[in-house]
């Protein structure tokens, strides 16, 4: 059964985010049962929720790891969110799922329809 996950340890995130991304990150793991599938990390500023990386090997497995991300957010009162371009799997999610769209984008782009 996939889970996500918030990563509640602190060094952990420091571990996945070796320095890249400043201000206070943090993340979620996706697990299958006992399998590790891989993280995201993000961080939530001034009403947006920023998806920074991914480390999640199958694609098909993307686009909850980033909704889990964006959700997390919006439980926060974050009402827009953002992706990272320059990282290709977040860039090719964000062709897929908001084309045309310009970051931030509404939460509601994602979450109305469900």
């Amino acid at each position: 059964m996939l889970a996500m996950r918030p990563i509640d340890e602190p060094d952990v995130v420091d571990l996945l985010n070796d320095g890249r991304f400043d201000g206070e990150v943090e993340g979620y793991i996706m697990m299958d049962g006992p399998e590790y599938l891989g993280h995201a990390l993000f961080k939530v500023e001034d009403g947006v929720t920023t998806v920074l990386d991914s480390g999640v090997e199958q694609n098909v497995m993307l686009d909850g790891i980033v909704r889990a991300c964006i959700a997390s957010g919006d439980n926060r009162g974050a009402k827009l969110f953002a992706v990272n371009l320059s990282h290709p799997p977040l860039a090719e999610w964000f062709r897929v799922f908001c084309k045309d769209k310009e970051q931030p984008v509404s939460v509601d782009h994602l979450f109305t329809f469900c």
